[in-house]
């Protein structure tokens, strides 16, 4: 039997909204809104990353501090990303920093030379200079991913972590990458599908100037994190976001019950890691 596209719900305003999350027309406006929002209604500075998480499925964990441990399955996914490159001593920058605990995690426990955290949206970029003002090797910026404002060859590694999916012209972007990596350099990227707004990473990486070293389905460990994480990530949602946006804030978190987890688990919406090089 067909999979019913949107989740059904007793509450037709819940429904209603759901069912906006997944309009090809909405989705990428409402998306960045959503960010925004995220900024001026998590005032206790709760949420510091917004990924999926990464679980391993035969149960090995990352070495973490105790303050840390609240976020494990985000940090996971950033940790299993930046294990595609040496990053100690070198030049990082990541588009699309959102509230900037990839970019912490990264700077305290790998030791990069210095690492950039860019990101289109103005109140994540304030929270992530705000947040993390004592990390001497860590910088933030506002910027566009499809326009970086940085010189030709100016960093060693680039990172994005489940953002480019939101760009609007991923060929665009992998350009930029191109431009702004210096020869040899590593880019490192964290995508799933998007159906919804036409997004297939692994077919524009192929149509890129940058060289494929590593691909790495890791579906089922996103699914198990949400699934790990789940208890957690409701009660934020519920703490934090207004009741009439809680299904949507639900879809966004990929809480289990939900389309989005349902997509994931069962292999529906193929999510990659992968690293490249630039010759």
């Amino acid at each position: 039997m067909k999979q019913d596209p949107y989740p059904t719900a007793a509450n037709p305003i819940h429904s209603a909204v759901v069912k906006l999350f997944y309009s090809r027309a909405a989705r990428q406006l409402f998306t960045n809104a959503w960010y925004s929002l995220l900024s001026n209604l998590d005032r206790d500075a709760a949420i510091r990353f917004l990924n999926y998480g990464y679980a391993s499925l035969n149960g090995e964990q990352v070495a973490l501090q105790a303050a840390d441990e609240p976020d494990r399955y985000a940090i996971q996914l950033y940790h299993h990303v930046a294990s595609g490159s040496a990053i100690e001593g070198k030049d990082v920058l990541e588009v699309g920093s959102g509230r900037g605990g990839g970019a912490s995690y990264i700077a305290r426990y790998l030791h990069p030379k210095s690492y950039t955290g860019l990101d289109i949206c103005k109140p994540a970029i304030r929270f992530s200079k705000a947040r993390y003002a004592d990390q001497g090797n860590l910088a933030f910026r506002v910027g566009n991913a499809l326009s970086l404002p940085f010189a030709d060859e100016s960093f060693d590694i680039l990172v994005n972590v489940e953002s480019a999916q939101h760009y609007g012209d991923m060929g665009r972007f992998l350009d930029e990458v191109h431009r702004v990596l210096r020869p040899g350099g590593a880019f490192l990227m964290a995508c799933f599908e998007d159906r919804s707004k036409d997004v297939y990473p692994r077919e524009a990486l192929a149509q890129s100037r940058l060289r494929l070293v590593r691909e790495d389905d890791i579906t089922p460990n996103v699914a198990r994190a949400l699934e790990l994480d789940g208890a957690r990530r409701t009660a934020l949602a519920d703490e934090i976001v207004p009741r009439m946006l809680l299904g949507v804030s639900h879809e966004f978190a990929g809480i289990p019950g939900t389309q989005l987890h349902a997509s994931f688990a069962d292999g529906t919406c193929p999510y990659y890691c992968f690293t490249c090089r630039k010759d």
